[in-house]
């Protein structure tokens, strides 16, 4: 996760070069290894390195093959080799990433953008035509911030850093707020919390040239035809191929940290980097890190998580989740997000990031399992009939039938429909009466809400849910939380389920029986794992850590802290008292979400109407 931020001047202008230094100093954090400032012309640009691997890296930017073209950027490549032989296999294989991607724009221009798979962040100069080019990888995976003013434009990998522009104000964006309101993240991919500052949307490059500003989406997931394979034994093989080279291209030469829990996704995750470490010997040591809410409630994910890394090998690192309250912590400034956080129990979650801090430098993740892997039958029945596959129909439904003895979960959303119908209604799909009223009729609240809840329309015949997902901001938002801007540690999250040569062929798998509560990783990971986790089905959380506090009478959520005038302008907090006073489930977690954006607020500093100093 290292961090970059440029400075790109129009109209005679030159970067200011104390406010680069100031940049770099916002960067520190991010890049131990090396600091760089880089000034020419109308561009200027700053870096700070954190050395991850294992593909190699280039330990200085800006970088440049010609002397034409400069690239910036947090770059981490997928498929390395077989981007290598598409451009010349004579390059040499120890070439860092960087100098892949500057050879993929010689040969190809913007039309190479979607021959490059990973995590990727990046901005190229080009310095003859004054042309920035920016990108921002499928996922999402890293993320990338910019803002405009009349004669400038700043980009950055870290929100934090923008707001150093003198010409950038910190005005709040009240669409933003009015999204982490009534669902606690904004889905428009474009906007920050605040009004000067934007994003680049996943799957998006950015052109800026002469002042003007282009966003355009450049790669997306495709609608394929379903992959028919003559053995069943082929789909396992197809997919632990992929699984393994997802986790080894994101497996460095050094100590790996693991988030580890007891379902199967991250668990699977771990012995494939395992397997991989002991096999090639490369890797640097292994460690699982865990949460456990034992004795709070029955929490069996320390005990699965430790059995795991037993089998396995690992030293595991468990981290006691019982004794911490809603909100704890929340007052100290090394706790502060650069957006607010709807999770009341985030200091958990830094401890955590803390703890990998210690012992290494990138940690992966089980993120992505569930999409595809827990699918829908009735979609693929439906696209089956259709086709008048009524071969099909019998030999994956009858088969699924025959093995466990009942009829695949068909999710069609038929119980959902029934809710309706039958006049019962789910709380995270109400509409907050708790709003302040003029703020709900200046912004249109209740058109944006009935908007939010609308289902989401795709193509996708096979895999509808998992496809709408993937090609919404959801994971690019998650995984931003992840980031170093986030957790303030220069620890970098993998995902290697969210690896899109791994996604692309889930995709195109047939729901039943492999998209059937995992089936595919089960049998995959068939003497890989404990019969307890490989056969253990999905589990949701058994406890309610909120719940407890309260019941144990060591928090409560009323009465609610006194608030600035600013956050009145958004919310009736009279009302929410009232409401906060008798809320309990779904109803309770919703009302926190005021008293989420006060803490950040308090912690942001002071909010007027020029913004938040």
């Amino acid at each position: 996760m290292s961090g970059f931020a440029g400075i790109i001047c129009t109209g005679g202008n030159i970067p200011d070069p104390g406010l680069l230094e100031r940049m770099a100093g916002g960067l520190e954090f991010r890049g131990p290894d090396a600091t760089q400032i880089w000034s020419r012309g109308s561009a200027g640009f700053c870096f700070t390195l954190l050395r991850t691997g294992p593909a190699p890296q280039s330990s200085e930017q800006p970088c440049t093959l010609d002397g034409r073209v400069w690239l910036l950027g947090e770059v981490r490549l997928d498929g390395r080799e077989d981007l290598r032989r598409q451009l010349d296999q004579s390059i040499s294989a120890e070439a860092t990433d960087e100098e892949l991607i500057l050879r993929a724009w010689r040969r190809w221009g913007k039309d190479g953008f979607a021959n490059l798979n990973g995590d990727l962040s990046f901005a190229l100069w080009d310095e003859p035509a004054r042309r920035l080019w920016c990108l921002r990888d499928l996922i999402g995976a890293r993320p990338f911030f910019h803002a405009q003013s009349a004669d400038r434009f700043y980009f950055s990998n870290t929100l934090e850093v923008l707001r150093q522009a003198p010409d950038v104000s910190s005005q709040l964006d009240p669409q933003f707020i009015g999204d982490f309101l009534l669902q606690e993240w904004c889905q428009d991919g474009t906007r920050t919390v605040y009004q000067d500052i934007h994003r680049l949307p996943a799957g998006h490059t950015l052109v800026y040239s002469d002042g003007e500003l282009r966003v355009r989406r450049y790669t997306d997931f495709s609608v394929e035809e379903p992959l028919r394979l003559k053995r069943p034994e082929e789909y396992v093989e197809r997919f632990r191929e992929l699984l393994e080279k997802a986790v080894r291209d994101r497996l460095p030469r050094q100590p790996t940290g693991i988030f580890l829990s007891g379902g199967l996704d991250s668990t699977s995750v771990a012995a494939v980097a395992c397997k991989i470490a002991k096999q090639e010997q490369t890797s640097g040591p292994l460690r699982a890190y865990t949460i456990d809410c034992r004795p709070t409630f029955n929490d069996e994910e320390g005990f699965l998580a430790s059995l795991v890394a037993k089998k396995l090998g690992m030293d595991i690192e468990i981290l006691s989740g019982a004794s911490c309250l809603p909100y704890e912590g929340w007052d100290d400034s090394l706790l502060h997000t650069p957006e607010p956080c709807h999770d009341p129990f985030l200091l958990l979650s830094q401890r955590q990031y803390r703890q990998v801090q210690s012992h290494a430098r990138v940690v992966l993740s089980g993120y992505g399992g569930d999409d595809i892997l827990t699918g829908q039958a009735w979609p693929y029945l439906t696209y089956l009939l259709r086709q008048r596959a009524f071969g099909t129909i019998l030999q994956n439904y009858g088969g699924y039938i025959l093995k466990y003895g009942r009829i695949p979960p068909l999710r069609g959303g038929f119980r959902t429909r029934l809710r309706r119908w039958m006049g019962r209604t789910n709380p995270l799909t109400e509409f907050p009466e708790w709003l302040e009223q003029q703020f709900v009729e200046r912004h249109n609240l209740r058109g944006r809400w009935r908007e939010l809840q609308e289902t989401p329309k795709t193509i996708h015949p096979l895999h509808p849910i998992a496809f709408a997902g993937l090609t919404s901001k959801y994971w690019s938002r998650a995984l931003e939380c992840e980031d170093a801007g986030w957790t303030g540690v220069p620890v970098e999250l993998r995902a290697p389920l969210l690896d899109q040569r791994l996604l692309r062929f889930l995709l195109r798998v047939p729901p039943v029986p492999w998209c059937m509560e995992k089936e595919l990783f089960r049998e995959a990971m068939r003497g890989m794992l404990p019969e307890e986790v490989r056969a253990r089905p999905k589990t949701p959380l058994l406890g309610d850590l909120i719940k407890h506090s309260i019941e144990s009478k060591k928090w409560r959520p009323v009465p609610v802290p006194e608030p600035p005038p600013e956050l009145q302008k958004f919310v009736d907090w009279k009302r929410l008292g009232t409401t906060l006073a008798t809320a309990e489930g779904s109803t309770l977690w919703v009302g926190l979400r005021p008293v989420t954006l006060y803490y950040w607020l308090r912690v942001k500093g002071v909010v007027n109407d020029e913004g938040i100093r």
